[in-house]
């Protein structure tokens, strides 16, 4: 693993409401194969049958806004079909803050521990309410269609699409790993990559309107290695609401390293 001076003191836990400004595609497959099924559906829990965000989702859309922040990401020319086509190489060197925080392949040959974990997120209780009071029983969803547009023959092929409707809120956990004394700068680079993700799109059809989400009502606690040896208190780093993700990034230092 390279350098093993590493030692767990502790972890940040990061709370947080997602609303969806617009209508939000997680794409699912359930349902495609039934017959008079949605083809294009979003993903959706198992026993309730709400939709949720996979943790894997949004964490890999904060990755791939942080790579292309910090340059992590290599243009590089392949041939395919006797031609030459340019594509965008992601990192996985196992070394960079990119790959420290997120993590890296198996393949890697050097890495680090994850800082970063980040679970699923389920639909807020008043947004069940909501989705129950306006849509109907058991209706969770819109259906927007969509028209691809032969530029030729001007002939419409529409596709619906399912989503989750706008002002919809999920509850969103992120919890980050203490290993190395470097590591609270990383920590400032996940809370950049929200912020990345807010002025960019989660899931599908970000360029047709779909996905603009905001963190809201943000919440932050750290809880020592004592926390879970000796049941130690949990500190209240940033109050839920206390602070918008903008001034935590400006702030940063003063709101952290005063623990």
């Amino acid at each position: 693993m390279g350098n093993n001076n590493f030692k767990f003191s502790g972890k940040y836990i990061i709370k947080a409401n997602l609303r969806c400004e617009t209508g939000l595609h997680i794409g699912g497959t359930d349902e495609g194969f039934e017959i008079g099924g949605i083809d294009n559906p979003v993903i959706k829990d198992p026993i309730t049958k709400y939709p949720y965000i996979p943790g894997s989702s949004l964490k890999g859309k904060m990755r791939s806004l942080l790579e292309w922040a910090e340059g992590r990401v290599k243009i590089v020319k392949i041939k395919e079909d006797n031609k030459d086509n340019l594509v965008g190489k992601l990192c996985d060197c196992g070394q960079c803050d990119v790959c420290i925080i997120f993590g890296s392949s198996a393949a890697t040959s050097t890495k680090e521990p994850t800082r970063l974990t980040v679970r699923d997120s389920f639909p807020k209780k008043e947004t069940i309410s909501e989705w129950e009071n306006n849509l109907g029983e058991n209706i969770y969803t819109e259906l927007k269609t969509e028209n691809t547009i032969d530029r030729l023959t001007s002939a419409a092929n529409p596709r619906p699409m399912e989503r989750v409707p706008a002002g919809s809120v999920f509850e969103v956990e992120m919890l980050f790993d203490l290993y190395k004394d470097d590591d609270l700068p990383r920590l400032k680079k996940v809370f950049e990559s929200m912020m990345l993700l807010e002025d960019s799109s989660l899931g599908g059809g970000g360029s047709r309107g779909s996905g603009k989400v905001v963190f809201e009502d943000i919440e932050v606690k750290k809880r020592s290695l004592e926390y879970y040896r000796e049941s130690a208190d949990e500190i209240v780093v940033i109050k839920k609401g206390e602070k918008a993700l903008r001034d935590i990034c400006l702030n940063f230092p003063e709101s952290f390293e005063k623990i």
